[in-house]
């Protein structure tokens, strides 16, 4: 399960969002854009008991623009920075807790989360770069590994709406 996050109109926080529509189409697991309101997705994230959901957001963890971080519950900075009303650490406890799935979070340095701007240069080279790796890991041609495994590479290369992207 894929679970982008973010609004669309500030900027970098739609970098989620923006990693949805790459691969749409072109991964087989269900994407669900929950926009700036992932709370209103809680039983589509849930539903069909996911092994491992990953959420996709612009996060503020003090690091340059378009760093990108993975996140597990015990690893997430207290003090993220965060444009949604409910924190993340609480979204990740919660979805954790009521599927029973590995929940991970790829997290994008901002570099601007202004009204009307679009996003970075920076944040849309680590959209496409998620994108790149998401595709390559899950695409259709690796459907058989299943969502835990793109969880796991995910982990390993640290450094809406809701419908099936493929």
């Amino acid at each position: 399960m894929l679970v982008g996050i973010g609004n669309r109109w500030r900027g970098d926080d739609g970098a989620g969002p923006a990693v949805i529509d790459r691969v749409r189409g072109q991964v087989s697991t269900r994407c669900i854009d929950a926009g700036e309101a992932p709370e209103r997705h809680l039983g589509e994230a849930t539903a069909g008991a996911p092994e491992a959901i990953v959420l996709l957001d612009a996060v503020d963890f003090g690091e340059a623009p378009g760093e990108l971080a993975v996140f597990n519950l015990q690893d997430l900075p207290r003090r993220s920075g965060t444009t949604h009303d409910v924190p993340l650490r609480t979204l990740m406890h919660y979805l954790g807790a009521v599927s029973g799935a590995d929940v991970l979070l790829v997290g994008i340095q901002p570099a601007d989360t202004a009204f009307g701007s679009g996003l970075s240069a920076e944040v849309r080279a680590a959209v496409d770069a998620i994108a790149d790796l998401l595709i390559g890991r899950y695409g259709r041609a690796r459907a058989a590994q299943g969502p835990a495994g793109v969880a796991a590479h995910a982990a390993d290369e640290e450094g809406g709406q809701s419908h099936p992207c493929t």
